[in-house]
């Protein structure tokens, strides 16, 4: 991003404050806890539990970056619903930044070098991950 740069929200993508996070999980207590740590930090938060959810979120809340869990209503509904964001006329370069839970639930192994090119997510991190990583890498998008 450019310096004083806004995402479709209004935050400033240049240093994280007034940031909006849309995080999309339905893992209700891994979304609750999470919301809790980004703003502690100083992001503004908003959850979804399903793909619908989200995608209504998206207008309502115009997110300036998506936390997004590929196991919603399906084993594979995150992937199908970053396709579907990616699409978007106004949200479809959000950065999407995939947190799952997929490897440990499925045995699935992804990884953004071999997989980033049709998962159409900008970062991908299997959890658990250290809520200071995980702040990291939100700050870096």
């Amino acid at each position: 991003m450019v310096p004083g740069a806004h995402g479709p929200g209004g935050g400033d993508l240049t240093d994280g404050k007034g940031k909006k996070v849309l995080v999309i999980d339905a893992d209700q207590e891994f979304s609750d806890q999470l919301k809790e740590a980004l703003e502690g930090a100083g992001y503004v938060v908003d959850q979804a539990y399903t793909s619908k959810q989200g995608l209504n979120k998206l207008e309502f809340f115009q997110p300036d970056l998506i936390v997004l869990e590929v196991l919603l209503e399906e084993n594979d509904s995150g992937f199908l619903l970053a396709k579907e964001i990616r699409k978007h006329p106004i949200f479809g370069k959000v950065p999407i930044f995939m947190l799952t839970a997929v490897a440990e639930k499925t045995g699935g192994k992804f990884s953004m070098e071999e997989d980033g090119y049709w998962m159409k997510v900008d970062d991908f991190a299997d959890k658990p991950l250290p809520t200071e990583e995980i702040l990291a890498r939100v700050e870096k998008l």
